[in-house]
């Protein structure tokens, strides 16, 4: 595939008629649109997925959450701390 888009802008490059210019970049958009819209498919799973995860967690989860990363934090700095004394 990575070769096709090459050869698409190669061709881009050389012609001088701009209707043919168009028609080709418009080629070269359109095989990108295919994988931006795999993508966004991926993304809106993965979303309804940790939003369904998310609303099953009970309401204490989102404060112990936070206090396991602030303890985190804090140890990564208080071992930076220690490693520079």
């Amino acid at each position: 595939m990575a070769s096709r888009r090459r050869q698409l802008k190669e061709q881009i490059a050389r012609t001088e008629n701009p209707a043919i210019r168009m028609q080709l970049q418009g080629l070269l958009d359109k095989k990108g649109q295919k994988h931006k819209k795999g993508i966004k498919r991926v993304e809106n799973v993965l979303d309804s997925l940790l939003r369904r995860v998310i609303n099953r967690l009970p309401a204490s989860a989102s404060r112990v959450l936070m206090l396991i990363l602030v303890t985190i934090i804090l140890f990564i700095i208080f071992m930076v701390l220690e490693c520079r004394a």
